[in-house]
């Protein structure tokens, strides 16, 4: 069966779980894995090898399938215009790169999803591909604390604000006070400076305190770089000493929704899926 989608594979195990859910729905796929950050997992499936500079060689796979659908899945590390080892498509792009890499990620990813449709292409996100990766609306595992609604209301009108800077997608709060907030580190860095101002008794609740929050930036396109959170997440929250997690419903990855509740319970933490706008 010809590949309808290819899957744009960068880092972790979301493009692979992402492909296999697609197949279930009887999608057939063509992996794009970015050599140096994709898994060789990818090899399962019908797949090529590129540098994250070679536009040209990616333009070329695609169109030689005949597959009018993109998707970007996986983690990626921003790379420096230095790094990208253009081929001659990407030479040839050169003043739109240069341009859309002047800006935060949300506005480079805007970017890249234009080079791409400029070339006739539809990209979707993860929610028309395998939306049963997206986080559920309510309680996933345990209860969100009635005593924490003002903290997680306080966190999302944070975030949304954040959103103006196009900065990070993750923040930590407790009793109305931001503890930490995600910026280029990325999630678990910041979890685990959090553990360590715990320690340095930077910062000294008694006992379990404070909530990690993820959302979408306001306005982000959420067909690519949509916040995530996986084993690693809740083992950072753990350790950080948190009571929970807050995410929003149908914006943030989770890699296995009962799996990671099922974490969580083990670990005394809440999972929660929020809705709506910041209220």
């Amino acid at each position: 069966m010809p590949a309808k989608v290819a899957l744009i594979c960068g880092g972790g195990a979301f493009p692979v779980v992402a492909a296999n859910a697609a197949q279930a729905r009887g999608e057939a796929v063509f992996l794009l894995g970015l050599r140096g950050i994709a898994g060789a997992e990818i090899e399962a499936f019908p797949h090529a090898w590129l540098g994250i500079g070679q536009l040209g060689r990616a333009f070329e796979e695609i169109g030689a399938r005949g597959i009018k659908t993109v998707c970007f899945i996986g983690g990626l590390k921003r790379p420096e215009f230095t790094e990208l080892r253009l081929d001659w498509g990407g030479i040839k792009r050169i003043p739109e790169i240069v341009k859309f890499l002047h800006g935060g990620d949300d506005h480079a990813l805007k970017g890249v999803i234009k080079l791409f449709e400029n070339q006739g292409l539809q990209v979707i996100g993860v929610d028309a591909l395998a939306p049963e990766l997206l986080a559920g609306q309510g309680d996933m595992a345990g209860k969100l604390p009635e005593t924490l609604a003002a903290d997680l209301a306080f966190a999302r009108h944070f975030l949304t604000d954040l959103s103006a800077y196009d900065c990070g997608q993750a923040a930590v709060v407790a009793n109305r006070r931001v503890i930490a907030v995600e910026a280029v580190e990325g999630t678990d860095s910041m979890l685990a400076r959090v553990a360590e101002l715990r320690e340095k008794g930077r910062w000294r609740p008694k006992g379990r305190a404070g909530l990690l929050v993820k959302a979408p930036k306001r306005g982000q396109d959420l067909r690519v770089d949509l916040p995530a959170i996986g084993p690693d997440t809740l083992r950072g929250a753990e350790k950080a000493g948190l009571r929970g997690i807050a995410v929003a419903a149908g914006g943030v990855l989770m890699l296995d929704r009962a799996a990671l509740a099922a974490q969580a319970e083990r670990a005394g933490l809440f999972l929660h899926g929020f809705v709506g706008e910041a209220p």
